[in-house]
């Protein structure tokens, strides 16, 4: 080959290879920009004890995966809130001794601790050979990996529901009241590992029990793979101890806050023949757990001794605080809450044996309920056996004669009461005050059924033919509010036409509004989320009073409806002038309960704006109130409707059609106000009646006819008396200038 040629070939690969290198440069370049930018968000990262391994992940293509979270709220306000109950109690037993010693342990436990369990070998089925409930049996048959294997089961199911978690034998006797004083001495953020400690050791004694705090149980979960491979011992006090201590380097401790776990140890097995000399023993009487006992009946023993030791330490301690009371009556009952200004001073309430004076601003004088007339006289019978345990003949009740009364919400109702006596020696009128307090009782938790925020509401809106521009503006703000929230609801309007209007065609009143009814159904298709309504074709106006009798007119609306709703229905009662959020819709759904609760919420009333110069919609004292004497807006169960107006059919009678509604809208069937009355009066006794107020559920301002008198004043008694007094002012002024 001549040079020449030579030279040419070379050129020519070199090109090549040039280029070559040059478009794999530039790919490289290309690909590693790529996957950069995807790694710098998409990369996993797994774990193996000390070695870190980065896959890279390479050609995917990025779409967006975040789906709108929804807030999920806990089954109970304790997991929300973080709050734990106090003391878990874990039972070392066998299949032996469950009907024997377990069962002892069990009975004198039980019933003073949050949760007690029983955790043997489970060689057979537990349910069919035991009926004891609290029992947890494991297969594995080792008894060296006992405790690991309660740890395990306590993590996995109750690490979240205690503070202390408290390991004992069934051969343990515990004074669990004093256990629980312990606990509660002791702060929840402390890790604690406590008890008594084996000698010569510093892991405590599972024979005298170890109490575990909440983070130091936590700690051991995590390792717990470590803690069963130096399992090297069937002593458990040893193998929870190295596992405590390799996982928190905490020691057994003795004393934590200056709370103890003292215990004592029997030598003597025959506990009758050897308890008058325990009794005297002062490690005995501050004992937690007594231990080793071999038969059941000694666990009841011991609970009765420590029970009755710990009756005669409260009684010598009620003693003492008796003895450092004040001469006050009743004995021991707190002073009333200072007010912080002037302006803060309760208000005191005048009242004589048969009424009560300003009860309110717009009322001068009332007689009294029958709940307040019985307070006031059994306050004045116990004022008067105070003073013939004092004064024995000397004087004798005559007359009430000033009462003075005011609520304290610290202390209770207290009373001054200026009470005439005649002196039985001189015959005359002796007056003496007394202060007296009916102190509130104690707080009672009211054990209520479990419901939840899923529940379908039934929204009853009834619609005059007068209101079909409201009714649009309702289900406008319905529909943005509620429908497009997609909450389970549904709008059921009731449409009340009157005897000679038409209801078809064209020519239908509420036309317009049954066409928006379909299309907001059509547009979010939903059975969560729709619109119905039912027609009622009222009687003609001769048949009844008026409209005005609205009270009576719900019972019809209800009954009617009822047929279409169903009697599982929750149904909430609204108007065409109320707003409301889905938080209101919510509280309606716990707060309403089957066959036990219903619930009245008292919403906020605007004034009027061309008054008040406030055109928003916000809560302020200015703009408006709590309208304490609405009762329209009401929630209940289908089921407990029909069963209170079951019971009330023979003072309103049912109504099954149309024509019916005639027979409820009559002077003789104005025995209810509103429904929320029927309620209280014809419930199942079972059923409870909520009323509170409601900050989301507003009423706009708008006239309506007083039911009471058939009128569209709107307006206090007081702002009425004024009213016709600068009338009758004015018409004599009149007369007067014409004379």
């Amino acid at each position: 080959m001549s040079l020449k040629k030579y030279t040419r070939m070379c050129l020519w690969n070199s090109c090549f290879m040039l280029g070559i290198i040059i478009g794999m440069f530039l790919n490289l370049s290309i690909t590693d920009f790529e996957c950069t930018n995807y790694l710098l968000e998409h990369r996993r990262v797994d774990f193996n004890y000390s070695t870190i391994k980065t896959v890279w992940v390479t050609n995917v293509t990025r779409k967006s995966t975040k789906k709108p979270t929804q807030l999920i709220r806990p089954r109970y306000y304790s997991t929300e809130l973080g709050i734990k109950e106090k003391l878990f109690i874990g039972v070392l037993t066998s299949e032996e001794k469950i009907t024997s010693l377990a069962v002892h342990v069990n009975k004198t436990v039980n019933h003073l601790v949050d949760k007690v369990k029983f955790f043997i070998t489970a060689q057979h089925k537990i349910k069919r050979k035991f009926n004891y409930s609290g029992l947890v049996g494991f297969t594995d048959t080792r008894n060296r990996y006992r405790p690991f294997q309660i740890i395990k089961y306590i993590g996995d199911n109750y690490l979240q529901d205690y503070d202390y978690y408290f390991l004992m034998n069934d051969y343990d006797y515990l004074n669990a009241r004093k256990l629980k004083e312990t606990v509660e001495g002791i702060s929840v953020s402390m890790n604690v590992y406590m008890g008594n400690p084996v000698h010569g050791s510093s892991y405590c004694n599972l024979d005298s029990g170890i109490l575990l705090s909440n983070s130091v149980l936590g700690a051991m979960m995590e390792h717990l793979d470590w803690c069963v491979m130096n399992a090297v011992t069937d002593n458990h006090s040893q193998n929870i101890g190295r596992c405590v201590y390799y996982s928190t380097k905490l020691e057994c401790q003795k004393e934590i806050q200056g709370q103890k776990l003292p215990s004592y140890e029997l030598k003597r097995f025959v506990l009758t023949d050897n308890m008058h000399r325990l009794t005297k023993e002062k490690e005995f009487n501050e004992a937690v757990t007594v231990f080793p006992l071999i038969q059941g009946h000694d666990h009841h023993l011991l609970h009765s001794y420590y029970s009755k030791e710990r009756l005669v330490a409260l009684r010598k301690e009620i003693i003492e605080l008796e003895a450092g009371l004040p001469e006050d009556w009743p004995a021991g009952e707190r002073k009333g809450a200072i007010p912080a200004t002037r302006f803060d001073l309760p208000k005191q309430y005048y009242f004589n044996t048969t009424h009560m004076f300003f009860p309110d601003d717009s009322t001068i004088i009332r007689k009294h309920t029958k709940g307040d007339s019985e307070d006031i006289n059994s306050v004045i019978s116990h004022v008067k056996a105070k003073v013939e345990h004092l004064h024995s003949g000397k004087y004798q009740f005559r007359r009430l004669v000033n009462g003075y009364r005011s609520f304290d919400l610290s202390r209770g109702m207290d009373y001054k009461l200026d009470i005439g006596f005649r002196d039985l020696f001189t015959g005359k009128e002796v007056i003496k005050r007394f202060e007296v307090c009916k102190p509130l009782g104690n707080v009672e938790f009211i054990p209520a059924p479990y419901v939840t925020e899923n529940n379908r509401v039934t929204l009853l809106l009834p619609v005059e033919e007068t209101e079909t521009e409201q009714v649009k503006k309702f289900i406008d703000c319905y529909s943005k509010t509620i429908m497009e929230r997609r909450e389970k609801t549904l709008l059921m309007l009731v449409f009340l036409y009157q005897a000679n209007t038409t209801s078809k065609g064209k020519e239908d009143v509420f036309g317009e509004i049954k066409e928006i009814a379909v299309r907001l159904s059509n547009k979010y298709k939903s059975e969560d989320t729709k619109i119905a309504w039912v027609s009622i074709r009222l009687p003609q106006s001769e048949d009844f009073i008026d409209l005005a009798n609205y009270g009576s007119l719900n019972f019809a609306l209800i009954d009617l409806a009822l047929k279409k709703i169903g009697l599982d229905s929750l149904i909430l009662i609204v108007d065409a002038y109320s707003e409301f959020t889905y938080d209101f819709l919510n509280r309606v759904r716990m707060n309403t309960i089957g066959n036990f609760q219903i619930f009245s919420p008292i919403p906020f009333r605007f004034y009027n704006p061309t008054v008040t110069q406030m055109q928003g919609k916000e809560l302020h004292k200015n703009a408006g109130h709590f309208d304490n004497q609405e009762y329209r807006y009401l929630s209940f169960y289908a089921k407990d409707y029909v069963f209170a107006r079951k019971q009330s059919k023979h003072l309103i009678p049912l109504i099954r059609v149309d024509n019916d509604t005639a027979s409820v809208l009559t002077e003789e069937t104005k025995h209810f106000s509103n429904v929320f009355e029927m309620f209280v009066k014809f419930s199942a006794q079972e059923v409870h009646c909520l009323r509170a107020p409601e900050i989301s559920l507003k009423v706009m301002y708008h006239e309506e006819p007083d039911e009471s008198k058939g009128n569209w004043f709107m307006g206090t008694q007081a702002q009425l008396s004024k009213l016709v007094l600068q009338k009758a002012e004015e018409l004599q002024l009149d007369n007067y200038k014409n004379d």
